[in-house]
């Protein structure tokens, strides 16, 4: 493995498996040994960019839709994650986050622990962001 690889695997391991409650002000969970990595810019105050954060998952997805860029951008951004789920994995968001594949079975499965109420309110707030979107790309045609 590459020091690289190294890098983003102990980044990931440590950002996704610490989550901190929601507070006022959501924090990314702390990355031990990873000074050098950015935090995510935050731009707004959408109320649902919490969740995503204290979860840790702008280590490495933006989700641009609710004002978060990732520093490392290693993942797609989750503001299209409902639609590019279906086209990635062929199976719905829905289906696809109690059962991941690829690099997200690790990820949720070892990392980042979804609560059942936690999963519906990501799935929830993406189809939300989804359908925003395509109302947006109607509006401009």
């Amino acid at each position: 493995m590459s020091p690289c690889h190294t890098l983003l695997a102990l980044l990931t391991l440590t950002a996704c498996s610490k989550g901190a409650a929601p507070s006022k002000a959501p924090v990314m969970p702390t990355l031990p040994g990873m000074a050098a990595v950015a935090p995510p810019t935050i731009t707004g105050n959408d109320p649902r960019a919490a969740l995503f954060l204290t979860k840790g998952c702008p280590t490495c997805h933006s989700v641009t839709a609710v004002g978060i860029k990732s520093s490392t951008d290693v993942g797609p951004d989750l503001s299209i994650a409902y639609t590019d789920v279906r086209s990635r994995f062929g199976t719905s968001l829905e289906e696809f986050l109690p059962n991941p594949t690829g690099t997200m079975q690790m990820v949720l499965g070892q990392l980042i622990k979804l609560s059942p109420a936690e999963r519906d309110s990501v799935i929830h707030m993406l189809k939300q962001i989804s359908e925003q979107q395509d109302h947006h790309e109607q509006d401009h045609h």
